[in-house]
């Protein structure tokens, strides 16, 4: 997915907002806007807006000397989860289709990301998408790929919403001989590293690998363990917006979990800003009316 003009103001919000988490010293705010501003003409619209909004973060990080300026609120998401975490197991457990209902409470999580929204109520979005179909809903051939794959690889999102994945990874553990869980080796936003791995034990649960420093995963700029992993894996599960930009235009077996953050992903979805999707991407070249229904 590439970037557009309408990128551009987003990537001053990002930056401030993450300026703002960083330091409470406005000199240094500014800062980052007058270079984030003096960037904004020599940007190029063929990156993906996950590449568009790494300079934010870039930036930020080396005008304030802070590595991880939500470390805070990431570790306040984990512990928000991880108090829902029987309720979220309670839902599957009573579900007709547990699987369905995993994969419908790993969507809900998607609501946590401080990268496009500084307030958001977990509960009131696991009713939601309890309540509500995927605007798009690939199920089926899920279901399928997951029926034939000896391996997952799962590319992991936000803090806070890994504990939602939990309950998915446990699914298809059932039939699935192999599956890592990938996190980010060094903080990025409010994306899972690690330690937020280990935190809510996803490490006890499955085999989980750490790469890179990006928002998404751009493949050019993976490593090769990464590289190799994501090659050999059958089914692809990749949760949120930043997977999605820089994954979208990829023609391996991968599903999005996701919920359409802004107008551009929105459209590019084929939903409704605030929608939630199971997309298969391979579909996607065969065409999606307005609601993306395949057609």
């Amino acid at each position: 997915m590439k970037a557009q003009q309408a990128c551009l103001p987003c990537l001053m919000t990002q930056g401030l907002r993450a300026a703002r988490a960083a330091t409470k010293d406005e000199s240094l705010q500014r800062d980052v806007l007058d270079r984030l501003g003096a960037l904004v003409p020599l940007l190029d619209l063929t990156l993906s807006p996950a590449g568009i909004s790494m300079y934010a973060y870039d930036t930020v990080r080396e005008l304030t000397g802070v590595d991880d300026p939500f470390k805070g609120e990431k570790e306040r998401q984990n512990r928000e989860a991880l108090r829902l975490e029987p309720q979220l197991e309670a839902i599957v457990a009573s579900a007709e289709d547990r699987l369905h209902a995993a994969l419908r409470l790993s969507a809900a999580g998607n609501i946590i990301d401080l990268g496009t929204q500084e307030e958001f109520d977990i509960e009131a979005a696991i009713e939601q998408v309890m309540r509500e179909s995927f605007a798009v809903d690939d199920y089926e051939e899920f279901v399928q790929a997951i029926k034939d794959a000896r391996s997952v690889l799962f590319l992991g999102d936000n803090a806070g919403e890994i504990v939602f994945d939990k309950a998915l990874v446990r699914e298809l553990q059932k039939t699935v001989p192999t599956l890592t869980y990938c996190v980010k080796e060094h903080p990025i936003i409010n994306d899972a590293t690690l330690e937020d791995a280990e935190t809510v034990g996803m490490t006890k649960l499955t085999t989980v690998a750490a790469y890179g420093r990006y928002i998404g995963t751009p493949i050019d700029k993976m490593p090769a363990e990464f590289v190799a992993l994501y090659n050999a894996a059958d089914v692809i599960i990749a949760k949120g917006q930043g997977h999605f930009e820089t994954l979208d235009d990829r023609p391996e077996n991968i599903f999005f979990i996701l919920r359409a953050k802004c107008p551009l992903v929105a459209e590019r979805m084929g939903v409704r800003e605030g929608d939630v999707g199971l997309i298969l991407n391979s579909k996607r070249s065969t065409g999606r009316d307005a609601v993306g229904r395949t057609g």
